[in-house]
């Protein structure tokens, strides 16, 4: 049979081992009072005490009265060492649970700056990511434009960059570029004549700034500046200044064309006083010869 615990009968033992030292008290003083009652009957009763002299009355009510103060101050005594012991002993609780809050407060501080710090991360990589997807589109763009891969090829480049692979793209690029040193001149060529290249060409090397800038780890930034990227971004930077400088003086004829061949409307356009008396003069003209001869 398993073994019942009865609280309400536990706490109220409790209590009775608290307080045996008060009900000692309050028996010890019941005993005594009943003592000193026999003791007056014997003397004869209250009659007998007051014709007993003041002294001697004096005496006996101090003799009946002396141990019970004296009892009940021991009793105050020890109930004030009680209550404070209690108290202590509540006040070691609260600061016990004030301790255990402030831990609690600190570990859910430290857990929601972890999670903070986790989601950060988080969101740097995937930013990370997203731009070196795009980046990737970027160069797959520009290779197909510019006949350095084919579809096929660029097919292919796109499984590899799936299984992990971030650099296929910009490897073409850079072996491309180990027998053909001139290729960032034909690349700015080739994108000065195709928007669609050239915009690609744009997109990657604003992408690799970008990803640059928001870079703080020195390792990450070290590897991105030695590695494929750095080497194509670097490739892809000077192909993108010159289309730049070779795209500016096209810009620069293509408006002075314009403007010159726009016409004049300042220089050509007909005095409106002049136009009109000519009008009327030779209106006057034709009305004379019309007119009867005399």
């Amino acid at each position: 049979m398993p073994h019942v615990r009865f609280s309400p009968l536990n706490d109220f033992l409790a209590q009775m081992r608290a307080r045996i030292a008060f009900v000692f008290a309050v028996a010890a003083t019941t005993l005594w009072i009943l003592a000193v009652g026999g003791y007056v009957d014997a003397l004869g009763g209250l009659n007998a005490l007051a014709g007993l002299p003041p002294s001697s009355l004096m005496v006996v009510i101090a003799s009946a009265t002396g141990p019970l103060a004296a009892l009940w101050l021991v009793m105050a005594v020890l109930e004030q060492r009680r209550a404070l012991g209690d108290f202590a002993r509540r006040m070691g609780e609260m600061t016990a649970q004030n301790r255990q809050s402030l831990q609690q407060a600190e570990v859910q501080a430290r857990t929601l700056m972890q999670l903070q710090a986790e989601a950060s991360r988080t969101q740097a990589l995937e930013t990370r990511r997203l731009a070196l997807q795009d980046m990737a589109a970027s160069a797959g763009v520009l290779a197909e434009r510019l006949g350095v891969m084919d579809r096929e090829a660029a097919n292919a480049a796109w499984m590899r960059y799936g299984a992990g692979d971030v650099y296929v793209f910009v490897q073409s690029f850079l072996s491309f570029a180990v027998s053909h040193p001139d290729i960032a001149e034909r690349m700015a060529e080739a994108v000065s004549r195709d928007a669609v290249a050239g915009a690609a060409l744009a997109a990657f090397v604003r992408r690799y700034e970008r990803l640059a800038s928001i870079t703080n780890d020195k390792l990450a930034a070290e590897i991105f500046d030695d590695g494929a990227l750095g080497r194509a971004f670097r490739l892809f930077k000077s192909a993108d200044e010159q289309a730049a400088r070779m795209l500016a003086p096209a810009s620069a004829e293509a408006s002075l064309a314009s403007e010159a061949s726009s016409p004049d409307v300042g220089a050509d356009a007909p005095d409106d006083d002049l136009f009109a008396r000519r009008r009327l003069a030779n209106l006057s003209e034709r009305l004379q010869a019309a007119e009867p001869a005399t």
